[in-house]
């Protein structure tokens, strides 16, 4: 175990995995949690640095209030952690282990009472309007996803975390003003998430499979 999770450590953050070096509130948290059960599931590690220093936490039980309070009350649907308590350079760190979750979307309450989605893109956890599930959005989408141009820009996206107009009119040749209306239908479509409202807009993909 102890082994493994040094591997990872060492890996870093990513689509399956969070450093954290102490849980701040239990709504953050809940936030990750949330993110790595509509994805692909994940680790979450605390007592670990952003860049993988190994801290340890100062109080167990303050740390596990905080899951608790998160997977008891800010989560909707409930959902199961596990979580275990490791000694790394005789300090102790906290494994959460979160399973994709058959039951998602989950809903991650904030502290207005607001109920969001949030998925896991790249090494972030991002709220989304809706989630579409596997299977959503008919043939039209199937189609889409099997052109040319959609399949370039997934496999632009899988090795770059985000792209702009300008940026995608370059790489398929086409207008920029072309680009960004299928960027932006994209979005709509729920196979593009856009990751800044200002210009130029940036967009990233939803899913990483």
């Amino acid at each position: 175990m102890n082994k493994s999770i040094i591997q990872i450590i060492k890996r870093g953050e990513g689509l399956t995995t969070e450093f954290k070096r102490t849980i701040d509130s239990a709504f953050k948290i809940a936030k990750t949690i949330v993110s790595f059960a509509n994805t692909s599931g994940g680790r979450l590690l605390v007592g670990i640095s952003d860049t993988g220093a190994i801290l340890g936490v100062n109080s167990e039980l303050k740390e596990l209030q905080k899951l608790e309070k998160a997977t008891g009350e800010l989560i909707e649907p409930k959902i199961m952690v596990q979580i275990k308590t490791v000694q790394l350079d005789g300090k102790m760190i906290l494994a959460v282990e979160i399973e994709e979750s058959p039951d998602k979307p989950h809903y991650a309450l904030n502290e207005k009472g607001e109920r969001i989605i949030y998925i896991r893109v790249k090494d972030k956890s991002i709220p989304i309007p809706r989630l579409l599930m596997h299977g959503e959005g008919g043939a039209d989408k199937e189609k889409l996803m099997a052109s040319r141009h959609v399949k370039t820009l997934i496999a632009y996206l899988k090795d770059t975390d985000s792209v702009t107009a300008k940026v995608f009119s370059k790489i398929i040749n086409i207008s920029e003003k072309r680009a960004e209306r299928m960027l932006n239908d994209l979005a709509a479509r729920q196979i593009l998430l856009k990751i800044s409202r200002t210009k130029p807009e940036a967009f990233s993909l939803k899913w990483t499979e």
